[in-house]
């Protein structure tokens, strides 16, 4: 009877320890996770911050690039209200655009004006003879109104002589 008084007071006591430690594993458990929502709520709250301050200097760079693009508006503004062509100078523009016009269709020169400004470029277009002949004259190298010409007339007529041409001239300087 005294060995099992023993055993009794033995198994209750462990009984009492497994349940106070399974009570420990519990709360350490709690704990661990309290720690565990704890670290990602701080990591989510640096997060925040950082967000939030890149928000606040993104909203200023704004604010600055707003206040300089009316600025800048203003400035155009300003400008745009002083310029004015005068009558002398839109006389001379309206007379070379005419002049440009009545060219271009007399000889079928079109210009390509972003060429190089030591370059002539384009192409002539001859409508009798249904041709693009394109044109790349080097200034620099010493090309010169002449080359054009004859670059036109031989697009526009083959056959036609040219006044540089000895040999094709007619015949009516015969003495």
């Amino acid at each position: 009877m005294a060995s099992e008084s023993k055993e009794t007071w033995f198994l209750d006591i462990v009984e009492k320890l497994d349940g106070f430690c399974k009570s420990v594993d519990e709360k350490i458990e709690k704990e661990q996770q309290q720690m565990k929502a704890c670290k990602k709520k701080t990591e989510l709250e640096i997060k925040l911050a950082q967000e939030m301050k890149l928000h606040n200097e993104l909203t200023e760079r704004l604010a600055e690039l707003v206040r300089r693009g009316s600025e800048l508006d203003r400035v155009c503004a300003t400008f745009e209200s002083h310029l004015s062509i005068a009558d002398s100078d839109r006389n001379r523009l309206d007379n070379a655009k005419e002049t440009y016009q009545l060219a271009k269709e007399l000889t079928g020169i079109r210009w390509d004006f972003s060429a190089p400004p030591n370059v002539a470029k384009g192409y002539i277009k001859s409508e009798s003879r249904k041709l693009l002949q394109p044109i790349e004259l080097d200034m620099s190298a010493g090309a010169d109104s002449g080359a054009l010409w004859a670059l036109l007339q031989s697009t526009a007529a083959p056959g036609w002589p040219f006044q540089g041409d000895k040999e094709n001239r007619p015949c009516n300087d015969v003495k």
